[in-house]
């Protein structure tokens, strides 16, 4: 008598059900792209084959007569949520800094990103971070443990293992005919690690040669006479405008807030006697990071990265602010959102660096940039541009228009009566609900921006009362979460002057009159301007 075939047991299919499940579950992690447009998109939801590694490795040890032990399960879980926090560092990078995220340098920065955090958070947020965090990990890595587990017990069957053997063999097929039904290998997991290893290991080559480059400078041997003679000893304003990035320029939801202001802006120069050239300039940099920005400028060298940045501190080379110096100028950095120690301000040449708690500022916080701008520059004003001997240069960090850009400082009429910030007492007034969160930032950003271009045209067309060479330029554009994905590295930059012979190189550089820049031109590399501006305005020695 023939035997009567059963159906299989609901057992089976539940332990299938799971085994498919636990498959999914890691694809997703390790899946995880870098963009979070991208999530849950047809390259997110499609099997990985890295995950069918670690079931191969757990189906190998069962055909081998044993079962996958508690040690090898936890490792791989380990494993799993290690890969899982390296895609999540790199989407957050992606999205805050508009790069992969690079291990070998990225870690150095954690004090300042936890600063940056600690200065944009109230402390029960913070709290319920620092519990938040270590709870999430270690739901992922209880999750990791279940679904490998899951597999391993599913795998421990001959006929489950066959089953498994066929499933990657029906995903091979395809491939025949060019087709890819799984996760595309160079973008997984594992090729974000592999180019980890890659990068760390280039590291030392790629320091020498750099660090060559750095101690070439085609300036070096002029004399101190010929150092920027061209200037008349006028005196230089460069200000960083944090944020300040093209976008405010080409996407509609900026442009219709500050195309207005800049139109305003460039008719209050013109009222006064000043003439303006507006181009574009390109960062090394997106969404943070600002002092490789001002490294980059003030050292003629691109520091795209923190490893460049600390190489340069060892190079010895001269940057813009040493040249000032040559040429018998005060030195100053403005920073008022500089809280602790910075000896590198040494390397940068400047003889005076106003911090935070030189500010003098007894006015309420206004969010992570706790000093407005208007008081920043009002205060150097009172305190240096009255009272000097020398000719100035001085390098502003404007940063009323840093994330996550409330509460916004509001611009006074009466700059007199600014004093010691005081005036500022009951100002910041509470974010309404519809512009809080996520959803309001788009326009946070925008004023944020408006308020800080508001603050240097009144500044200017009040204060500047001579022929002052005054530059203004974005640090870097704001993060890809505010551009979104894809934009470019460009930032405005406007040269304003009531002199016409020290807006004429600028000229030359393609910038245009007034204050928005021609978008059709390509933007002028910012490791470019030290050198075009010391050969634009040093005098040419012969012999």
């Amino acid at each position: 008598m023939a035997p009567v075939s059963r159906a299989p047991s609901p057992v089976t299919f539940v332990s299938t059900f799971g085994f498919l499940l636990a498959w999914a579950y890691l694809s997703l992690v390790l899946n995880m792209p870098n963009w979070t447009g991208d999530l849950l998109g047809p390259n997110h939801v499609s099997p990985s084959l890295e995950v069918a590694a670690i079931f191969g490795l757990l189906a190998l040890a069962s055909a081998a007569g044993g079962r996958a032990g508690r040690g090898l399960s936890v490792a791989l879980a380990w494993a799993a949520l290690l890969l899982g926090a390296l895609r999540l560092a790199d989407i957050t990078s992606h999205m805050l800094i508009g790069r992969p995220v690079n291990l070998s340098l990225d870690l150095m920065l954690l004090p300042a990103i936890l600063e940056v955090l600690a200065g944009a958070a109230s402390v029960p947020e913070l709290v319920a971070a620092a519990a938040a965090v270590p709870a999430l990990l270690a739901a992922l890595f209880l999750l990791n443990l279940l679904a490998i587990r899951t597999a391993a017990r599913f795998l421990e069957r001959r006929p489950n293992r066959l089953l498994f053997a066929g499933a990657l063999s029906a995903l091979a097929v395809p491939t025949l005919f060019g087709l890819h039904p799984y996760a595309p290998l160079d973008q997984g997991s594992v090729a974000l690690l592999r180019w980890q290893v890659a990068q760390a290991a280039s590291a030392s080559a790629l320091r020498a040669e750099h660090l060559a480059g750095f101690r070439t400078d085609p300036f070096a041997g002029l004399s101190d006479d010929a150092v920027l003679a061209h200037l008349g000893r006028r005196d230089v304003h460069v200000m960083f405008f944090e944020s300040y990035g093209e976008t405010v320029l080409v996407d509609p939801r900026y442009r219709s807030v500050i195309e207005p202001t800049l139109a305003d802006f460039d008719r209050a120069l013109s009222e006064e006697g000043f003439g303006v050239r507006s181009g574009l300039i390109e960062s090394p940099i997106r969404g943070g990071q600002s002092w490789l920005a001002h490294g980059t400028f003030l050292s003629g060298a691109r520091l795209g990265d923190q490893g460049l940045y600390n190489l340069m501190l060892e190079s010895g080379r001269q940057s813009l602010t040493h040249y000032f110096r040559r040429a018998g100028y005060e030195t100053m950095a403005v920073m008022p959102a500089l809280s602790r120690a910075w000896p590198e301000g040494g390397f940068w040449g400047f003889d005076r660096i106003w911090s935070t708690d030189d500010m003098g500022y007894a006015g309420p916080p206004f969010g992570w940039a706790a000093i407005p701008d208007q008081y920043t520059l009002d205060f150097i004003h009172r305190q240096k541009l009255r009272q000097r001997d020398r000719p100035l240069f001085i390098e502003y960090a404007l940063i009323s228009s840093h994330g996550p850009w409330e509460p916004l400082p509001p611009l006074l009429d009466d700059w007199d009566g600014i004093g010691d910030g005081s005036a500022f007492e009951g100002m910041a007034a509470p974010v309404p609900a519809d512009r809080q969160g996520w959803s309001g930032m788009t326009r946070n950003y925008a004023d944020s921006v408006d308020y800080t271009l508001k603050v240097l045209r009144d500044y200017i067309t009040r204060y500047i009362a001579d022929d002052a060479l005054i530059i203004v330029l974005g640090d870097h554009q704001p993060a890809p979460l505010i551009t979104g994905d894809g934009a470019s590295r460009s930032v405005p930059i406007h040269v304003i002057s009531r002199d016409p012979e020290l807006l004429a190189p600028f000229e030359e550089w393609g910038f245009k009159p007034g204050m928005i820049p021609e978008p059709e031109r390509p933007p002028v590399p910012m490791e470019q301007f030290r050198d075009r501006f010391l050969a634009a305005f040093s005098a040419r020695e012969t012999g």
